[in-house]
């Protein structure tokens, strides 16, 4: 947490100068008070003027502001300082989920990754509260007025104070039975928010096949199981809490009693016995916090033990402006861009290398490519194909560096993908299968981070977003919505039809680069729309990506696909089956040769038959 704490330096350090003002001060109120007593009953002796009355009433509030006006600056500089570290923590959090190899994001779910980034921050903010706050507020506090007690009757003060050791051993006991309790507390709402994001991607699927009521029985009993964990961290806090309080304050008897014998024997004065309880009461009232505080900060070490696997390196402080630390608004690493050498994006198709690769999915018993060796020349179109499950998606993750491979090698110009830039990571276009778009306007999901100027609602753009919209046939589409690119398509893409989801993502994968791509790596693009559209496709993809482009925009481009009709215009067919090459070449000699290729093929093209005689 160091860096962290580093990150607010400036509002620490002046918080926890008001602080330590305000917890030094603390025993102002109680000490002035006994001295008021004192001086009114002097005056009621006839042994003191009024003039030391109002002396000694000035002096008491003057004691108390001493106390209070810090107070106000603590509250502010400590308590922006605990929001910032919450920022910070998630947005390192996200930016090391974000840096994830697929392959952990293939074994990690979506909910777990939610719970921690927002509950489990938020218990460590607890603890990081109880460190920066209740430091001075509980720790300095209790301290600056044991040694105000200690001074006045060391005697009385060490007789009052006898069970407060008692209760501190008693929390850092308790503090294993915390620990393990907020561990299976923040477990299960792990559990339950997973279940309960899936379940709300999904709800339509749940709808439509009956499910309902079995899911909403799961998520009772996850929902139950998530309220036993709080309700079992809860009750130890419940309980704990009254025994912290009780062994505390157990020495005001001894107070009252051997305080009020001193009195009478004149070995106190009224005042002081005034100041003294004054003192013990102050005490008594945040000592019981002292315990909580180590059993909270216990709790937050738990939570962090699970948030360390997600947090990326915080950013090096060097690049933070100027008094950064002080700022209230500030999240460490904002509008920092990350440090890369300058180096000139190339430009042009790439070479693609393959030389007996096997690539096992995480946690699967078997290969998805097995001794897969393949040769893709500079601005070629290359289609695969092969049936459900023949490794078609394997071979584009294992292309694009997403996953390792266990044997073998993939080279993209020569480099390993594994080690690309950013940059050379920016010229690539890619179209996962499942086509996934984002809540937000069309022009948002086709540029994702690279906005085209001038944009304006109800309008197509000049430029690449016009490009893109044109080579991925949704520029007709887009012109006939209500906002133009601006128009929303809702959460997952539920306000536009499947085949113009699926052609926004295509379009993105021609946009979204920061140049025009290099390599075009499009995984099973026409699924969801019809043969004219593929067609239409095709041809512009050609137009704008093929040989007949300029060099500058030309692309090498891997299809992988089960339809077929497209294949024909491809540079090279590659047939998988059951993660190996089962046949390559030339459509027309696959075709020819009579195999796997050909019949799937002419299935079809029966298929595409049938639906035209039966098409009203």
């Amino acid at each position: 947490m160091r860096p962290y704490f580093r990150q607010v330096a400036g509002l620490f350090v002046i918080g926890s100068l008001a602080g330590i003002a305000m917890n030094i001060a603390v025993v102002l109120p109680s000490v002035l008070l006994g001295h008021a007593v004192d001086a009114v009953l002097a005056f009621h002796r006839g042994q003191a003027t009024g003039g030391a009355v109002t002396r000694a009433a000035l002096l008491l509030i003057m004691g108390t502001a001493a106390t209070e006006l810090p107070r106000v600056g603590k509250r502010w500089w400590l308590g922006v300082a605990r929001a910032r570290i919450y920022a910070n923590v998630r947005a390192d959090a996200l930016r090391g989920v974000l840096s994830w190899p697929a392959d952990r994001l293939h074994t990690t779910s979506v909910g777990e990754v939610m719970a921690r980034i927002i509950g489990d921050v938020e218990v460590l903010g607890t603890g990081v509260n109880e460190l920066i706050v209740e430091t001075w507020d509980t720790v300095l506090f209790s301290v600056a007025l044991i040694v105000a007690m200690l001074a006045y009757d060391p005697a009385l003060g060490a007789l009052a104070l006898a069970p407060v050791p008692i209760a501190l051993t008693l929390a850092k006991v308790a503090g294993i039975w915390v620990s393990r309790r907020t561990l299976r507390a923040r477990e299960a709402n792990a559990a339950l928010t997973t279940f309960v994001q899936e379940g709300l991607v999904g709800l339509r699927v749940l709808r439509a096949s009956g499910r309902r009521a079995a899911f909403a029985r799961r998520l009772n009993l996850l929902a139950d199981a998530q309220a036993d964990a709080e309700l079992a961290a809860t009750r130890l806090d419940s309980a704990l809490a009254p025994v912290y309080g009780t062994l505390t304050t157990a020495g005001v008897l001894a107070v009252i009693w051997l305080g009020g014998t001193k009195v009478a024997t004149g070995a106190l004065s009224v005042g002081d016995l005034v100041a003294f309880l004054g003192l013990f009461t102050r005490f008594t009232a945040r000592a019981f916090r002292i315990p909580q505080m180590v059993n909270r900060v216990q709790a937050a070490a738990a939570a962090f033990t699970r948030l360390a696997p997600l947090l990326a390196p915080p950013p090096p402080l060097g690049d933070e402006p100027p008094r950064a630390s002080w700022r209230s608004d500030r999240v460490a690493g904002g509008g920092v861009r990350p440090r890369h050498e300058a180096v000139t994006p190339r430009r042009g198709p790439v070479g693609i290398v393959l030389d007996d690769v096997l690539f096992v999915y995480p946690g699967a018993a078997h290969s998805a490519l097995n001794g897969v060796s393949l040769r893709v020349a500079p601005g070629a179109l290359v289609a695969v194909t092969g049936p459900v499950g023949s490794g078609k998606t394997a071979l584009a993750r294992a292309v694009l560096g997403l996953y390792p491979v266990q044997s073998g090698r993939v080279r993209i110009d020569g480099a390993d993908p594994h080690t690309w830039t950013p940059a050379e990571r920016d010229s690539v276009g890619y179209l996962p299968q499942g086509h996934p778009v984002f809540s937000g306007s069309v022009a948002d999901n086709v540029t994702l981070t690279h906005p085209e100027p001038g944009t304006t609602a109800g309008t197509i753009p000049s430029g690449r977003l016009a490009k893109a919209l044109r080579v991925a046939d949704l520029d007709t589409d887009v012109a006939g919505m209500a906002d133009g690119t601006a128009t929303g398509i809702g959460e997952l893409g539920v306000r536009v039809s499947g085949g113009q989801r699926q052609r926004i993502a295509l379009a993105r994968a021609l946009a979204a680069p920061a140049t025009s791509p290099r390599l075009l790596v499009l995984d099973d693009p026409f699924s969801a729309v019809d043969a004219d559209t593929e067609a239409r496709i095709i041809a512009a993809l050609r137009e704008a990506v093929g040989p007949a482009a300029p060099p500058e925009c030309q692309a090498t481009v891997l299809l992988c696909s089960t339809r077929l009709a497209a294949f024909a215009q491809a540079d090279e067919v590659i047939v998988l089956d059951h993660g190996r090459i089962h046949e390559r070449g030339a459509h027309q000699e696959l075709l020819t040769a009579g195999g796997l290729y050909a019949r799937i093929f002419r299935a079809q093209r029966r298929g595409h038959a049938t639906a035209a005689v039966v098409r009203p």
